[in-house]
């Protein structure tokens, strides 16, 4: 395995990791939506960027879908299909995290927001040809 795919493998391990936790919190009694809409939101945004740094492609540290999206195009045009999705995920990176910003995510936009998570992830994952690596 070489530095760049060690890398990447490391961003989807942790993606991985956002992913399950969004998946455990939805099955709680009275789930923390809020939580959840980010858990997912930075699996997508992980799984992006560990695309983007495979195929050293700079970035900056910012939470916006769409921007990395736009910036694997330089490598595939297969993302650009996700850019309005990743549009309704973007904002459950900060916009809910405080607490001037009341929660108003509901278990269906949750669904949502996993389901759209799981598609990226899966497509960059098919992009890079590593299903049955992983």
């Amino acid at each position: 395995m070489d530095e760049r795919e060690r890398l990447a493998r490391e961003w989807f391990d942790r993606d991985d990791n956002d992913f399950r936790s969004a998946q455990y919190l939805l099955t709680m009694p009275n789930p923390p939506y809020e939580n959840i809409g980010f858990h997912a939101q930075q699996c997508a945004e992980k799984y992006l960027k560990g695309f983007l740094l495979y195929h050293g492609i700079r970035f900056e540290w910012r939470h916006d879908l769409s921007y990395l999206i736009d910036l694997s195009l330089a490598v595939t045009n297969r993302l650009a299909q996700f850019r309005e999705d990743s549009d309704l995920l973007t904002p459950y990176a900060v916009e809910f995290r405080y607490p001037d910003t009341p929660a108003e995510l509901s278990r269906e936009e949750c669904e949502q927001a996993l389901r759209i998570a799981d598609v990226i992830r899966q497509a960059v994952l098919e992009e890079l040809g590593w299903f049955e690596k992983r």
